[in-house]
């Protein structure tokens, strides 16, 4: 019988204790699978948004690391386009708010000519034009969940707004957001004269030392202000951060989990097969080779287990997709990264958890092992 087939033997024949060994470190793996893939999804479509705007930097309240960033004077918007280096410095009104029965959507309120039109593709009718016009421009996934269309009213808090375009985005967040002038918005939200940020372009060829000039500039003359790259605003939102923590949080608990099954079921295979083993010891094999079956055995269930879970955690983000209350929100990022460090994990966690079961095979006394019953 070889060192394979010793290993499959004791796996196959224990189907119903290795298949629940399995399920418990999917389990484990899924978590963070998913909560890794939302996590890292929403930051790149955060960044997606930026990108496509052709924002350089993001200049925001210093204690803007709240998902919604908070209100400051719009005014300091001309003081900015005055600056060294910059090109283009426009004011950005964004919010997330409840519209009709839905939760949670993206609002965003932009200047007529804004720089920040430019990277949308208007599909259906117009863009809002006029400061003193209740008009609104859907993303298509926003028209397709609120079911409207060109020529449509929508409610917007205490406001009746007329639907007068639909765009798409590369952005998925920006797909299922509403979109109108900069007044308007600042009206409806009672929020006058106040935005959330400003978005500026600098010149061509502005240098890593012009950058840093710029930086100490703000610091130093708009104090309570700061200037970041659109990657470092959004590393440094307190949502992202969130998410991240309770992430990992949520993972370490079900791998914890998934951990302990498979050290439990290990040591009953080792107190089953005391016998078996000091059978094996009698006739030759070493102490380092029980102990590298065992571990193969605990990394064998653990591997099969975070393939299982790659798929459930894949699939589970899948489905939160799909749900109305998630929909625009949630996107999920499974990239080859991810799939290599859920499969290290479950690596690591069959290592781990079968040292112990294989310390304790591999101390077995053949003499004893072959009397035990």
């Amino acid at each position: 019988m070889t060192f394979l087939t010793v290993i499959a033997k004791n796996l196959l024949g224990r189907s119903t204790r290795s298949l629940l060994t399995i399920t418990g470190v999917a389990i484990g793996i899924a978590a963070v699978v998913a909560m890794t893939s939302i996590s890292r999804g929403f930051m790149k479509s955060g960044n997606r948004i930026y990108s496509a705007h052709g924002t350089d930097l993001v200049v925001s309240k210093l204690s803007s690391q709240t998902p919604v960033p908070p209100l400051f004077e719009e005014s300091l918007g001309d003081q900015f386009r005055a600056l060294p280096h910059v090109e283009v410095a426009d004011p950005v009104f964004v919010d997330i708010l409840s519209v009709e029965d839905k939760p949670m959507v993206l609002f965003f309120g932009w200047e007529p000519g804004s720089y920040l039109w430019q990277h949308l593709k208007l599909v259906q009718g117009r863009w809002p034009t006029n400061d003193t016009e209740r008009a609104v421009a859907l993303g298509t996934l926003a028209a397709e969940m609120l079911e409207r269309k060109v020529g449509d009213k929508v409610q917007i808090l205490t406001g009746e707004f007329t639907v007068v375009g639909i765009f798409e985005s590369g952005a998925l967040l920006e797909n299922s957001a509403l979109v109108t002038t900069l007044r308007q918005a600042q009206e409806i939200t009672e929020s006058k004269g106040l935005i959330r940020h400003i978005s500026i372009k600098l010149k061509a060829g502005t240098t890593e030392q012009d950058l840093k000039e710029l930086y100490e500039t703000v610091r130093t003359r708009f104090p309570g202000l700061r200037a970041l790259s659109a990657n470092e605003f959004m590393e440094s939102n307190l949502g992202i951060q969130s998410a991240r923590v309770m992430s990992w949080a949520t993972s370490a608990i079900a791998l914890t989990v998934g951990a302990v099954g498979v050290m439990n079921t290990l040591l009953m295979s080792v107190f089953e097969r005391v016998h078996e083993i000091g059978i094996l010891l009698a006739i030759g094999w070493r102490r380092k080779r029980i102990m590298a079956m065992i571990l193969l055995e605990s990394v064998t269930l653990s591997l099969l287990g975070g393939i299982v879970g790659i798929a459930a955690g894949a699939g589970f983000v899948k489905l939160l997709q799909m749900l109305p209350r998630a929909r625009g929100f949630i996107e999920g990022d499974m990239s080859i990264n991810l799939t290599v460090l859920a499969i290290t994990v479950a690596l690591v966690l069959g290592a781990l958890s079968g040292l112990y079961p294989a310390y304790r095979a591999s101390r077995l006394q053949p003499s004893e092992a072959l009397r035990y019953e």
